[in-house]
């Protein structure tokens, strides 16, 4: 166990996809974003996202928090709306936000104090 190491989050189960969104770029960059919410009580929220110009270049899964998520469902429906395709973004949203997931940031915390209390209590 490094100290500082990010944790590493697993999704719990299949999940249910929200939606999929392409943005692409004025240099014909093209990135895939999907949304799905894992099987976890409560859920975590995970963006896949690919990247490339003509072909998949770059590829990555991570858990976002749901203001992560909705900054960049907003920017994409209004700053760069005349570049974005794909599923209802509104839909997208509305999903993420009736489902009220776990803020990834939030939980290393927790695991973060959970960790100090134990070694504190070790101590003793």
């Amino acid at each position: 166990d490094s100290e500082g190491a990010m944790p590493v989050f697993e999704k719990t189960g299949s999940g249910k996809t929200l939606g999929t969104v392409t943005y692409t770029s004025w240099d014909k960059y093209i990135t895939t974003s999907t949304f799905v919410l894992d099987e976890a009580t409560p859920p975590f929220l995970w963006r896949t996202m690919a990247t490339g110009q003509d072909k998949i270049e770059v590829t990555g899964e991570g858990c976002v928090s749901a203001d992560t998520a909705l900054g960049m469902l907003d920017a994409y429906q209004t700053k760069f709306a005349d570049y974005v395709t794909g599923d209802d973004i509104n839909a997208i949203k509305a999903a993420i936000v009736a489902a009220s997931p776990v803020d990834p940031a939030v939980k290393v915390a927790e695991e973060k104090a959970a960790q100090v209390a134990a070694a504190a209590e070790a101590d003793y």
